[in-house]
């Protein structure tokens, strides 16, 4: 199991894409917590906590970045028929399915503590130079911890999503088009809409006022869909 998540990242390192995307979300975490923040101090952009939702956007977007790696990963391999190569070295479909979920947990879980982490520290140097301060003594720990833990969640989400499309594209239209959807009929389920898997991905990174068991139902979920690929898709045969 250890080497085929080592096998996992080092397949992910590898890839020049891999580079390119991680110094395009590079950048845009500098721009954005040293630009946005040059508004600190305008109505509405004042309190510790409205400021602090910049550095939550910047974590939402790596959590984004991390849904996409994940899902183009695993969807990736059927398109291009590396899969039946992954699957005669290793003929336990589920621990190919168990290694890629650990792996793009894992860094799912350090990219996204890392842009949080980064833009933070970036965002409370300018807000400080202005009189104000994001108050990250008190909510850093939160702010950090739920970031982390979204972005290895959504890294899992992805590479579920990789599996039951079997096609990169087919994955993107699925994953935007869950979030498109959940906004037009998030609000028509009531309290049950804070169970779809944006909400919760919210929920946990703080955008809201999180539930507390927001955290533990996006792990059911991811859990749950994982399962349901196991079941359904990972049987079937590849070419």
């Amino acid at each position: 199991m250890t080497a085929l998540v080592r096998a996992e990242l080092l397949k992910l390192r590898t890839l020049r894409s891999t580079a390119w995307a991680a110094a395009a979300l590079l950048v845009l975490t500098v721009l954005t917590a040293t630009f946005a923040m040059g508004d600190a101090g305008e109505k509405g952009y004042r309190t510790p906590a409205e400021l602090r939702e910049t550095v939550i956007a910047i974590g939402y977007t790596a959590v984004f970045f991390m849904v996409v790696l994940g899902a183009v990963a695993a969807a990736g391999e059927y398109r291009h028929r590396t899969i039946s190569q992954r699957f005669l070295i290793s003929p336990d479909r589920g621990r190919v399915l168990a290694a890629k979920l650990a792996a793009y947990g894992l860094v799912g879980f350090v990219t996204t503590l890392f842009v949080t982490v980064l833009g933070g520290g970036l965002a409370e140097l300018v807000v400080s130079s202005k009189g104000y301060t994001l108050d990250l003594a008190d909510a850093g720990l939160r702010l950090a911890a739920g970031a982390g833990i979204a972005g290895a969640l959504a890294g899992m989400l992805g590479v579920v999503a990789g599996f039951l499309t079997r096609n990169p594209t087919t994955a993107m239209v699925a994953i935007f088009g869950t979030w498109i959807g959940e906004k037009i009929v998030g609000g028509w389920l009531g309290a049950g809409g804070r169970f779809l898997p944006y909400t919760l991905i919210e929920n946990v990174l703080g955008l809201p006022a999180a539930p507390n068991d927001s955290a533990a139902a996006l792990v059911a979920l991811t859990a749950a869909l994982a399962l349901v690929a196991s079941r359904t898709v990972l049987p079937r045969d590849v070419t």
